[in-house]
């Protein structure tokens, strides 16, 4: 039997996670086994690395104290569920502070828009913040998809302005860039 660190342990439980939440997304049996295949090369790359010496990614995860220590949590499999429970709650707070700038300065315009409007961009509004935020999570990601999201949202606003549009995606997206950093 193999032993392995907290910091592998968590990265693959951490894994696991994200594979079963994509799984249960999509309903195209092609698209899960992609998934699979991505994860599978994922845990590959991860064993590779540590064979080499070199660098792995549970390690710079540990690093950036994303999980915390063992003793904290009083023993490694303690230890793994605070570590993926630490990780999700940095992702849940990235996303409130997602959603907090979308909603900047649309306070006015909100509050004219008709019961069932407000119903559906705020539905809307949410997302739109938590498919920004698992851009986000992304190791790579394109701004201009940020921008389309935002876009798409604000067009539910009846009568919106395109460059009005354009102009609030650009800056909501800047500010959401700089959580990324």
């Amino acid at each position: 039997m193999a032993i392995i660190n907290i910091g592998e342990f968590a990265f693959v439980m951490a894994l696991i996670k994200n594979i079963k939440d994509k799984i249960e997304s999509v309903n195209e049996p092609d698209k899960v086994e992609k998934i699979i295949e991505t994860a599978a090369r994922d845990i590959k790359r991860e064993k590779a690395a540590k064979e080499r010496g070199r660098e792995t990614l549970s390690e710079r995860a540990k690093e950036k104290e994303l999980f915390p220590l063992e003793e904290q949590a009083g023993g490694s499999e303690m230890a793994a569920y605070a570590a993926t429970a630490a990780v999700q709650k940095k992702i849940k707070e990235r996303e409130k502070k997602v959603e907090k700038i979308l909603e900047e300065n649309l306070e006015e315009i909100y509050i004219n828009l008709s019961p069932a409007k407000q119903a559906e961009f705020r539905a809307k509004g949410e997302e739109t913040a938590r498919a920004i935020n698992a851009l986000l999570e992304k190791a790579k990601f394109k701004i201009k998809d940020i921008i389309s999201l935002i876009k798409k949202w604000l067009s539910v606003i009846p009568g919106v302005n395109k460059f009005f549009l354009d102009q609030e995606a650009k800056i909501k997206a800047d500010k959401i860039l700089s959580l990324k950093k």
